[in-house]
């Protein structure tokens, strides 16, 4: 015979039971709702030796409670925003996409991929990674602070009168570009070349 869970029930091996029904495997103690189910070391293999532990116990073996679902994480472990989140359950704020292991943008406590981070608010600097208040610099499909834009190879500053040349989508000023290998900047001009052909509508900074 089954009896109605009247209260909130624990959850334990997928099914839900009167809490009272168990102890904690370490002090004995009767559970409650918060009780904690971790995977024995057997039960890795056999995955059916769970064992249900009080949260004081469960605190005390040091295992990370996700920040979503708030069960143990046993595996993979990603720590951000001042917490601990299984890989699944760490998504973007806006579209709750998991990251699995993408970049992320943080704002007022909350992670967002970088679509909907810079959707919601305004451009991010390519270098320091924080929201650009002032002028923007945009080059090679990326927006930098003023001060921040420099040679990627010298880390010479440069400005929106300053010459520079691409190379794999980072600046290079012509000091450091005059010393790539010929056959280099014959290869690089071929290709910038070839992208100016398929978007004439297209300014680049590198020209």
């Amino acid at each position: 015979m089954y009896g109605v869970i009247d209260d909130k029930p624990l959850r334990f091996r997928n099914e839900v039971y009167h809490p009272y029904h168990f102890s904690c495997t370490t002090c004995g103690v009767e559970l409650n709702s918060d009780a904690r189910e971790v995977r024995s070391r057997a039960g890795y293999a056999a995955n059916e030796l769970n064992e249900l532990y009080c949260l004081r116990c469960h605190d005390k073996m040091g295992i990370p409670i996700c920040g979503a679902c708030r069960r143990p994480i046993e595996e993979r472990v990603v720590t951000a925003l001042g917490k601990h989140w299984h890989v699944e359950h760490f998504v973007c704020a806006k579209c709750e996409r998991p990251f699995l292991g993408h970049r992320h943008y943080e704002k007022k406590g909350l992670a967002y991929c970088e679509t909907h981070y810079h959707q919601l608010f305004g451009n991010l600097c390519y270098v320091c990674n924080q929201v650009i208040a002032g002028d923007v610099f945009t080059a090679l499909n990326k927006a930098w602070c003023v001060h921040h834009f420099a040679c990627a190879f010298c880390d010479q500053k440069m400005n929106q009168k300053t010459k520079f040349f691409e190379f794999d989508l980072r600046p290079a000023c012509k000091k450091c570009y005059d010393k790539f290998p010929t056959e280099l900047k014959k290869r690089l001009r071929r290709m910038h070349d070839f992208t100016s052909k398929r978007a004439p509508t297209t300014t680049t900074a590198s020209s």
